[in-house]
């Protein structure tokens, strides 16, 4: 196959030879499928470019030279104005008759020298870094994750609904509604999701709220034998099957907007919970049930999808590209596993 460049050059010389011959330049560019315009850049090829000097290297009259630069910097991070803002110190300077400058240039000075951002004393680390939490699920009751939302009530009154669910599964395993965020409540929590599961998770995930961290759910998690795992501090991503849970609920049509009383609230989390592990559709199973992922049934419901796949090609296989297949549950979950979407963990 011959190179483009190589072709280019073969098509220049022979309409070259064309004109030459007493064609016009359109009716040989039209011939060979060359555009005018580069038989003309061929007959006049641009000028080689001289030197060139790069923006930041060019003697500009009005360029800001790194002796106002150091004069500024200093003054900046002085006595008199190393407390106050950018702005705030660069007025006081101006109208101290100090500044030779824009505004939007001391910003750029400031940024080049990488104090832009807050100039205030920042408070030191306690401790060591949060190590990044990394746990993955290739089955149920391996690792659970829990929280607590606010629901409001009638008034100014709010209730805290308390859920546990499996990662694996998206099953909801274990909630409560109650009037306060307390350990005795959590542990409530995790020991009726343990007893109605009939089974343990290995790990239990949750944020850094005070009932997470109480003395009392460490406590009840080590005589279960359940190892505990945490998000980092101000990291809203390190519990997101949660997170994703709550929004779910929210969002549901017939979730109101404010509950009638503590049992109003408690009747309706109850039948919501029930229908989601029933009947909920979740994305990121492939459309499984949460009941069908926990409970093993997954293979079943996909020859059933696969039955039904079979029976409309068969009907219709002009409606498809190929024979369309039913996957099964993803094989695998987890608190940031590389292998682990975005989309894999909304409800």
């Amino acid at each position: 196959m011959v190179d483009a460049k190589v072709w280019k050059d073969i098509a220049l010389t022979f309409a070259g030879n064309l004109i030459t011959a007493g064609w016009s330049a359109v009716k040989t560019c039209a011939l060979l499928g060359l555009h005018r315009t580069t038989w003309y850049r061929h007959l006049n090829p641009p000028a080689a470019a001289g030197i060139t000097v790069p923006h930041t290297d060019r003697a500009y009259p009005n360029r800001i030279t790194g002796a106002e630069t150091d004069e500024f910097m200093e003054l900046l991070n002085s006595q008199d104005y190393g407390k106050l803002s950018v702005t705030q110190a660069y007025y006081r300077m101006l109208d101290a008759g100090h500044c030779s400058f824009s505004i939007a240039a001391a910003h750029r000075i400031v940024a080049a020298h990488g104090q832009n951002g807050d100039r205030r004393a920042q408070r030191p680390g306690t401790g060591p870094k949060r190590a990044k939490p990394v746990v993955v699920a290739t089955a149920p009751n391996q690792l659970w994750s829990w929280d607590i939302t606010m629901l409001h009530g009638p008034g100014k009154h709010t209730y805290r609904l308390y859920t546990v669910m499996d990662v694996f599964s998206r099953k909801v395993v274990g909630h409560r509604i109650e009037y306060t965020e307390t350990a005795a409540h959590a542990a409530a929590l995790i020991t009726d999701a343990v007893t109605g599961n009939c089974q343990r998770p290995a790990v239990l995930h949750a944020d850094n709220g005070a009932p997470m961290r109480a003395g009392t759910t460490l406590d009840l998690a080590r005589s279960l034998g359940i190892e505990l795992s945490y998000s980092r501090p101000r990291v809203s991503d390190d519990n997101p099957y949660s997170e994703s849970l709550f929004k779910t609920v929210k969002y549901d049509l017939d979730f109101p907007r404010k509950f009638q009383d503590l049992h109003h609230a408690r009747a309706h989390m109850a039948a919501f919970f029930t229908d989601y592990n029933t009947n909920h559709r979740h994305s990121g199973l492939n459309y499984y049930t949460p009941d069908t992922v926990h409970h093993g049934l997954v293979e079943q419901a996909r020859q059933r999808r696969q039955a039904t796949l079979d029976a409309c090609h068969a009907r219709n296989p002009h409606r498809y590209r190929r024979r369309p297949t039913a996957p099964g549950a993803p094989v695998h979950a987890g608190i940031n596993h590389k292998e682990t979407t975005q989309l894999s963990q909304t409800a």
